[in-house]
């Protein structure tokens, strides 16, 4: 049970608490042109492909990663932030870092009673073991996901996950940037005060609608390609007043745009065309990482 937790928490990580996104327009079909973002960076000999993933979907975006598809049939290499499908990688990293260790206190030393009550009532009937055990960050993620489940969304259409299965359907490597380790531990290295407001936000967003909203707003934008719609929703994070969002703005995404680079910049120089996939909102805005292979003197073309 904490393996299937671990696997869907992990794949929606960085998607899940993106808040508000304007949906202006209808999603296109998934086979259409504008279905997400694909980008081509080159500098001279040196070339790689980067795809904007996002971390959950409808089950129609299966369509989207069909290996013909212009853009993923050449890739000879898929890149993820992580791979989390390294089921005993996962499982050690969330026993290391989303739980309390046995004798330790719990869930309950850590949060107000009446928040706890709240988030057990919001899990009850899932299934899911109790939440006593997990540190808030975690409790809140899996609140998440399961709302996103609730609203016909699954971790198994994201990006990632879609793309892992094309990697293992046509015996093309795969490879990460990041450990899943490294970034289970990027939240709980977020403050106590931090963790409480992530999970305050996750209880009180599903409470009262707007947080299946987001979900559905985050989804469609990414679904039309908005990139400016991402860039302005970056910002609004940058200058929340809640620490949890700008945690997620700060230290979760441009935090780590220095590593992300020094990767793609090995793949791209690697003499195999790499396809990497990491979130959208990593590649938006003047910290984004776009911006920051321009500055290294690539070229970037959007392709779809």
């Amino acid at each position: 049970m904490l393996l299937r937790i671990a696997r869907q928490a992990c794949l929606i990580v960085a998607a899940a608490l993106a808040p508000l996104l304007p949906l202006t327009a209808a999603a296109q079909d998934a086979t259409g042109a504008g279905y997400g973002f694909l980008w081509e960076a080159t500098r001279g000999a040196e070339r790689v492909r980067l795809l904007g993933a996002i971390h959950v979907g409808r089950p129609e975006a299966a369509a989207a990663y069909r290996a013909d598809r212009t853009g993923l049939r050449d890739a000879q290499v898929f890149a993820f932030e992580a791979n989390v499908f390294d089921a005993r990688a996962t499982l050690a990293a969330m026993q290391r870092w989303a739980t309390y260790p046995e004798g330790a206190p719990g869930l309950d030393a850590h949060v107000d009673a009446a928040l706890l009550a709240r988030a057990e009532k919001l899990l009850a009937g899932s299934g899911l073991p109790a939440c006593c055990r997990m540190k808030p960050w975690m409790l809140a993620n899996t609140l998440i996901m399961l709302e996103t489940m609730r609203a016909g969304f699954g971790p198994g259409y994201g990006s990632e996950a879609q793309l892992h299965q094309l990697a293992l359907a046509t015996g093309r490597p795969v490879v990460e940037i990041e450990s899943i380790d490294e970034q289970l531990r990027l939240f709980d290295e977020a403050p106590a005060a931090v963790q409480r407001d992530y999970l305050r936000r996750a209880v009180e967003t599903i409470e009262d609608g707007s947080g299946r909203a987001e979900i559905e707003r985050l989804v469609g934008a990414w679904e039309r390609g908005d990139a400016a719609a991402l860039q302005a929703q970056l910002a609004q994070m940058l200058r929340s007043e809640r620490a949890a969002q700008r945690f997620v703005a700060e230290r979760l995404i441009r935090d780590r745009h220095p590593k992300m680079l020094a990767a793609i910049e090995r793949f791209a120089a690697s003499g195999r065309l790499h396809l990497v996939a990491i979130g959208a909102l990593h590649y938006v805005g003047p910290d984004g990482l776009l911006q920051m292979l321009r500055d290294r003197g690539y070229t970037v073309k959007r392709l779809q």
